[in-house]
């Protein structure tokens, strides 16, 4: 399959295997609740989510210009989408990309559809000057695990939450 080539990420999409991975936009945004409730119905833990509360984080999102959401579309309709952040690290000597949330469709997964969306996002990265990007999940969720290390991501570090 190999990296997709973005191109001008703002202007368009670009389809590959007839899924077009493009940046989103407010239009998107009826599948796109879908899909977050999907993402937080398949988590493990759910203590501390609020539903109501992604979902305006997830709009709140197109206006800031560290956070990039992009998505896949299928025949007109919103199949999956990723969001990432790039910041500024001290130790670094490029931003760093961080993906925070992926998800598929359930009746598009196990087609590539994520893969096309990690590759995606690497690329954007990419474009931004990032010299690496890093991904999190849950230490439990062994399939999300198994399938970033198939986009080439190691398990390098430990990553310690506390709530607030």
């Amino acid at each position: 399959m190999g990296i997709i080539k973005l191109g001008d990420i703002a202007g368009g999409g670009i389809g590959v295997n007839n899924i077009c991975i493009r940046k989103a936009k407010e239009c998107d945004f009826p599948m796109i609740e879908k899909l977050v409730v999907e993402l937080i119905e398949a988590m493990d833990n759910k203590e501390g989510v609020d539903t109501n509360a992604a979902l305006k984080s997830c709009r709140n999102i197109l206006d800031d210009v560290n956070s990039h959401l992009l998505i896949a579309e299928f025949d007109g309709t919103v199949v999956g989408f990723i969001h990432f952040t790039t910041r500024n690290t001290i130790l670094h000597s490029g931003p760093s990309g961080l993906i925070d949330e992926l998800v598929v469709a359930r009746n598009h997964r196990g087609l590539g559809v994520g893969k096309q969306l990690i590759y995606a996002a690497i690329e954007k990265c990419k474009q931004l000057g990032c010299c690496e990007v890093e991904v999190g999940t849950e230490f439990t969720n062994a399939n999300a695990r198994e399938f970033y290390k198939s986009c080439g991501f190691e398990e390098r570090g430990v990553i310690l939450e506390k709530d607030l």
